[in-house]
């Protein structure tokens, strides 16, 4: 009995033990993307880069950067093989290419930092979201100004009406409205 209690205590006390360092990894690896981040604030402040941007805003965008750094390292090993299969494009003579085409390159030289990478990394699918959001905001003030106008006599058929209750049925019949 004695051999269990001192078995089942060493057991608990090793998987504490893990959960203590996985935890501590995490903090440690958050604690390095605060760091990276607010050296690089510092660095874009001194230099009044920044235009306007906020910690929260810069401190989003690096932590996004931070975490496609390792994925981007990883994938061009993977993708080589695929590129490598792909048969060569022969080149065009400088003769046959169009007026347009030859601007083009002018405007490839313009570095990618002209686009904001929040921009740039946020997929269409974002949109969406933001939609729905603005158009859950838009019936909660409709049913906020029903439930203004109408409060006394909602109140008199049902003492107990309150406006969590009167907002979703209001958010559920305008729902249904297609609104």
């Amino acid at each position: 009995m004695v051999i269990r209690l001192v078995v089942s205590r060493a057991a608990v006390g090793l998987v504490a033990m893990g959960l203590g360092v996985a935890v501590s990894g995490e903090a440690f690896a958050q604690a390095n993307v605060l760091k990276e981040c607010g050296s690089r604030y510092q660095a874009k402040k001194a230099a009044n880069e920044l235009g306007g941007q906020s910690w929260q805003e810069f401190l989003k965008e690096c932590r996004a950067s931070l975490t496609e750094a390792p994925a981007a390292e990883a994938k061009p090993a993977e993708a080589a093989p695929a590129e490598a299969a792909k048969p060569a494009e022969p080149a065009k003579p400088a003769e046959t290419a169009a007026p347009a085409e030859a601007a083009k390159p002018a405007e490839a030289a313009k570095p990618a930092e002209t686009a904001k990478p929040a921009e740039a990394a946020k997929p269409a699918e974002a949109a969406k979201p933001a939609d729905a959001k603005a158009a859950t905001q838009a019936r909660q003030k409709k049913c906020a100004a029903e439930w203004k106008a109408q409060k006394a006599e909602l109140l008199k058929s049902d003492k107990k009406l309150t406006w969590p209750k009167y907002w979703s049925a209001c958010n559920k019949r305008l729902k249904e409205a297609g609104e």
